[in-house]
């Protein structure tokens, strides 16, 4: 008995291992640029507006590194083609001479995570001062 469970826990865990190998390839990268340099006592966020999603969507926005940086969930009324808004405060450290590159992946329920289309979303850099 014990070896059967080890080997669904073994054949699990490499599912796991190859969704996430998937779902790393099947993203958008874009590069945004800053408006500015940053001065003392100011930070960057990110506004993302969504289009239409499918029902149930996220926009998941993550640097070229694959860390997260945050997930747009739109709550679409049925009947409208309205998408959602976010602000995604960007940590300094994913910026590189005043550049963002970030990866755009749009995840559905019980489909497998797939590059976000230019149509479902549109992103742009704003200096805040804090």
């Amino acid at each position: 008995m014990w070896r059967i469970l080890v080997i669904l826990a073994l054949i699990a865990s490499l599912t796991g291992l190859l969704m996430s190998a998937f779902a790393d390839q099947e993203s958008r990268t874009i590069e945004l640029s800053a408006p500015r340099a940053l001065r003392a006592g100011e930070s960057i966020e990110l506004q993302v507006a969504t289009g239409p999603l499918p029902r149930g969507s996220r926009l998941v926005v993550m640097t070229e590194q694959g860390e997260i940086l945050g997930v747009v969930t739109p709550f679409n009324v049925p009947g409208t083609e309205r998408g959602a808004t976010a602000t995604i405060p960007v940590p300094r450290t994913a910026m590189s001479d005043g550049r963002l590159r970030l990866r755009l992946q749009v995840i559905e329920q019980g489909a497998v995570p797939r590059a976000a289309r230019p149509d479902e979303f549109q992103a742009t850099l704003v200096i805040v001062a804090e």
